[in-house]
């Protein structure tokens, strides 16, 4: 018989393809996931891993093993959270999720003011791709996450806009840009553009930008992260297109400048996703922080209620 413990390292395992990393994620050696695995695979009786070139996928079984564990793993969860608030017990912890941008420009400042007054929870920032913080919601290791843009249509994961991100041109000190009195879509096309990898969600946002522009811009690099693109400027290579957020958090030691895009749209949202279960009273009071936070940040964005349980909450460093 397996065992949750069991579970969680293989859902771990499931999700980021890589035992090393599964191991990261878990806090154990990349041995004793293998060995949990192993373990796992005896108890199921079928292969959950095709191993080939030093790279993991999911058997069939494995895939229908993944769904379940992320179902067990939740209703434990929320079991042990039921528990807790019955006893009267109003810490517990909270899970969120959510790229590297959100997590340092929104998730850590509100966690730092909310814990020194709350010391009752302990609270776990996952940090995940937007993918992977849509599938951390759904499997029940996130109790909710936040995500710049929507998320893939899911009938359990529910949306909703916080606020919206609007972009920012990202150009090496001194460039002729900063001299513009407005920058449209347009002028960019007479400078090379640095982008995200293709599939990131910010490369998403910069194509559908470029698009009003008559000329479309050469991309003349790529990055696979928003620290190595703001070097990339920094360098000289080109300018960027970049939600408002994104270089708040990551500017730091770059010598870049920018300036805001003018454009028809009407920024990237900044989702929140919540699965169908209800939060616990804790976590539903980090999410109000959340949502008073984002709103704050964009202020034509009108404020968001949700009603929550009442009750006195406390977070922890």
């Amino acid at each position: 018989m397996f065992q949750l413990r069991q579970l969680k390292i293989f859902v771990a395992a499931a999700e980021t393809l890589s035992f090393t990393q599964a191991a990261k994620r878990v806090h154990l050696s990349q041995p004793s996931v293998t060995e949990q695995v192993q373990a796992l695979e005896q108890s199921v009786g079928h292969p959950l891993f095709i191993r080939q070139n030093n790279r993991l996928r999911l058997t069939a079984a494995g895939e229908r093993l993944a769904s379940r564990a992320r179902e067990l793993l939740a209703m434990a969860d929320d079991t042990l959270r039921e528990a807790r608030d019955d006893a009267g017990d109003q810490g517990g912890t909270i899970r969120v999720a959510a790229p590297q941008t959100l997590c340092t420009c929104l998730l850590l400042p509100q966690l730092l003011r909310f814990a020194d007054s709350h010391p009752g929870t302990q609270v776990s920032i996952q940090e995940r791709n937007s993918f992977a913080t849509a599938q951390a919601v759904l499997g029940g290791t996130a109790d909710f996450g936040v995500v710049h843009g929507w998320p893939a249509n899911d009938a359990n994961l529910h949306a909703d806009i916080l606020a919206r991100d609007m972009p920012v041109v990202v150009m090496p000190l001194g460039h002729p840009l900063n001299q513009a009195s407005g920058i449209r879509p347009d002028a960019l096309a007479a400078f090379p553009l640095i982008a995200t990898m293709e599939g990131c969600r910010y490369r998403e946002y910069l194509d559908a930008l470029v698009q009003e522009s008559s000329v479309r811009p050469r991309i003349r690099a790529e990055a696979d992260s928003v620290p190595a693109l703001m070097r990339m400027v920094s360098a000289g290579l080109g300018v960027s297109i970049l939600p408002s957020m994104a270089v708040d958090a990551d500017a730091t030691g770059a010598r870049v400048e920018w300036r805001p895009l003018s454009t028809l749209g009407d920024g990237l949202p900044i989702c929140l996703l919540t699965s169908a279960r209800a939060p616990a009273r804790h976590v539903a009071a980090f999410i109000d922080v959340i949502r008073l936070a984002a709103t704050r940040s964009d202020e034509s964005m009108p404020a968001v209620d949700m009603k929550h349980r009442a009750g006195r909450v406390a977070i922890a460093k």
